[in-house]
């Protein structure tokens, strides 16, 4: 499997990339975004690459009005159970708090950051806590019943925006990682771990950490994952833009 990574900028030269169509971007299976990027950039990935998209929001979006705006309960409970498609936007999926196969892997995503202002789509740590312990307990029943019928377990691939606590976060109260994610990693045992959030300082360096068995990797820019059995190779946007 091969995955395009996207996250915290709208880069102009990936774009003339995919209009040049270079070879690098050649057999994209999967477009995944760790946030704070724009909607019409994934529209613009999706619609020209022409395949689907994974994505979580950033600490820098917008409030939809669904959220900015909350009606009362009863209405959101309706809206809840009868939207089949609440989800998909910008020509992809959300898929914050949610579990989505793609493949033979099993995606699941946390948007948004630490809480440091009154801004929108971040979270305490007890807060995400909540929410991790949520999808932990869904993929220890999913192993369960995969156990139960003998079926081939599927490895897991999270997507969010801010970082894992002590892998690649920073010290300031922003740019923190969640102590839930690592929990969520000591346990589950996901293969990859995709995030964004941490700038690089200028443009030549990158941050790919193996935790245990997890590769966690910041897709800031955008990266390319390829996935072949239990061998994942990264390159990031320096080395694919090397020859542009």
């Amino acid at each position: 499997m091969k995955i395009l990574a996207v996250s915290d900028k709208d880069d102009s030269k990936l774009q003339a990339c995919v209009l040049k169509n270079m070879q690098f971007l050649q057999n994209i299976d999967l477009i995944v975004s760790c946030g704070d990027v724009s909607k019409q950039y994934l529209e613009f990935l999706v619609d020209n690459l022409k395949k689907p998209l994974f994505f979580v929001e950033g600490n820098h979006q917008f409030l939809s009005p669904e959220k900015d705006i909350p009606g009362n309960y009863l209405d959101n409970k309706l809206f809840d159970f009868f939207s089949h498609d609440k989800y998909i936007t910008s020509g992809g999926i959300n898929i914050h708090s949610r579990i989505e196969n793609f493949n033979d892997f099993i995606f699941v995503g946390f948007e948004g950051s630490l809480r440091y202002n009154k801004g929108g789509f971040q979270y305490t740590q007890k807060e995400m806590s909540k929410t991790v312990d949520k999808i932990k307990s869904k993929i220890k029943l999913i192993r369960f019943f995969d156990c139960l019928f003998k079926r081939k377990r599927k490895d897991v691939i999270v997507v969010t925006h801010a970082p894992i606590k002590d892998i690649h976060d920073k010290q300031d109260l922003c740019h923190q990682g969640f102590t839930s994610f690592k929990k969520f990693v000591d346990e589950i045992k996901p293969v990859l771990w995709l995030h964004g959030h941490v700038h690089f300082e200028g443009q030549t360096n990158s941050q790919i950490t193996k935790h245990d068995n997890t590769l966690v990797v910041n897709t800031y820019g955008f990266h390319i994952i390829n996935i072949n059995d239990n061998d994942i190779k990264v390159v990031s946007n320096i080395q694919n833009l090397a020859d542009y």
